[in-house]
């Protein structure tokens, strides 16, 4: 139903488009063209401090309780101007860089979405569409999204990978900072008079679980940056790391060990530290029986995928919703080996993934939901409830003659 040959072209179009973390002025100026012209009024809120823009909002008129659609719009740093080229079923870069498929991929495939509803004039939901900024440096986008901004009941954020999983489960996140400041010393005269501030980073580092610490349970030290030249014994070092889990207990724990470990090498080292932890995210899971995850279900198998409900070990849009109250799921169209120049997107995916959403927002209309197989949902008094199939034949008639 969706054209494949626009979806594509609108992809290309867009990951030549400039739009790393806070500076994604040109996409948005794009996309409130793209919208307009589909006859909307997109509006702009909460831009993050030192953004270019603010989050990018749709308010789009339909059938039963606000269904969201999101997308964020920015992609990591790269230093080369990304050309995407068609090879062997994948959409690729073809200059050594990234390909920006996270998360354009998604963003396309929402406007694709829009216009098709358009076009065929297709009973939808009501749908408020959120592309967000700064998703890529801790989700600085939609943290900063008045709560009162958002009015979907559930959410959707394309910004997963295979198109048969459904993620229902993401971990907490806690960044951590440490400076280690040492003494100063000739390296070559009298190094003795120093504190190594390399070394005592170095040594507590070593000590450190990192990786993978359980299977819920991740931590990593990302970056250190020190030093002032060969010959001087470094007084001063930089570390910079985090903590995920699904298990808050587990995070705190894991986040007071990699502190400690720098503390009690410092003590050791007569060296000093200053260390700093912040929340960057929360956990969440939205329940299998969930009826967003029922209807996800009924769309990807309507179309001949089996799915798989499953977590992930990553941070998205999806955390920040889910912690204000706004159950939402992650769904894929693609996006393979993202933030590497190895990035490609499989266009059958892709197209096959934008499919699967569209029928997923048509199960989730009221008036669609009279008698489509293979579920039947309807609303009683304010809630969904989940049929094991479709009404009569008189009932269907009755709904229709409604």
């Amino acid at each position: 139903m969706i054209n494949k040959k626009r979806l594509i072209n609108t992809f290309k179009t867009l990951v030549q488009i400039d739009s790393i973390s806070l500076k994604e002025g040109q996409m948005m100026a794009y996309l409130i063209k793209e919208l307009k012209k589909l006859g909307y009024k997109p509006y702009f809120t909460a831009k993050p401090e030192g953004g270019e823009v603010g989050n990018l909002m749709v308010d789009v008129p339909g059938q039963g309780p606000v269904v969201m659609l999101n997308a964020h719009v920015d992609t990591v740093g790269h230093s080369r101007k990304i050309k995407p080229v068609e090879k062997n079923g994948y959409i690729v870069s073809g200059s050594n860089t990234i390909l920006g498929s996270d998360n354009k991929a998604g963003v396309a495939a929402i406007l694709e979405i829009l216009k098709t509803i358009k076009e065929k004039r297709l009973a939808h939901p009501a749908m408020q569409i959120v592309f967000t900024v700064a998703e890529e440096i801790g989700l600085v986008g939609a943290r900063v999204i008045p709560k009162n901004k958002l009015k979907a009941k559930f959410g959707i954020a394309l910004d997963g990978g295979d198109i048969n999983e459904i993620v229902n489960q993401a971990p907490s996140q806690i960044n951590l900072k440490a400076v280690i400041i040492g003494k100063a010393a000739h390296a070559g005269i009298h190094p003795e008079d120093g504190i190594n501030a390399i070394q005592t980073a170095s040594e507590a580092i070593a000590k450190m679980k990192l990786g993978r610490i359980d299977k819920e349970t991740t931590a990593n030290i990302g970056i250190i940056k020190g030093g002032r030249a060969r010959n001087i014994i470094p007084d001063k070092v930089s570390l910079e790391g985090e903590a995920r889990s699904h298990n808050p207990k587990k995070l705190a724990r894991q986040i007071k060990h990699m502190a400690r470990s720098i503390e009690e090498k410092c003590k050791a080292k007569n060296a000093k530290c200053k260390i700093k932890t912040q929340k960057i995210y929360t956990s969440f899971e939205v329940k299998e029986n969930h009826s967003l995850i029922q209807a996800a279900k009924g769309a990807l198998k309507s179309t001949g995928i089996k799915p798989m409900i499953k977590s992930t070990g990553g941070g998205s849009d999806a955390n920040i919703f889910n912690a204000i109250g706004i159950p939402t799921i992650i769904m894929g169209v693609g996006a393979d080996h993202v933030h590497t120049a190895k990035e490609r997107l499989p266009i059958n995916d892709f197209v096959k993934g934008t499919e699967i959403v569209l029928e997923l927002l048509k199960i989730l209309t009221p008036v669609y939901a009279m008698f489509p197989p293979p579920l039947h949902f309807q609303w009683r008094g304010g809630s969904r409830i989940v049929l094991p199939c479709a009404p009569s034949p008189s009932k269907m008639e009755k709904g229709r003659r409604a």
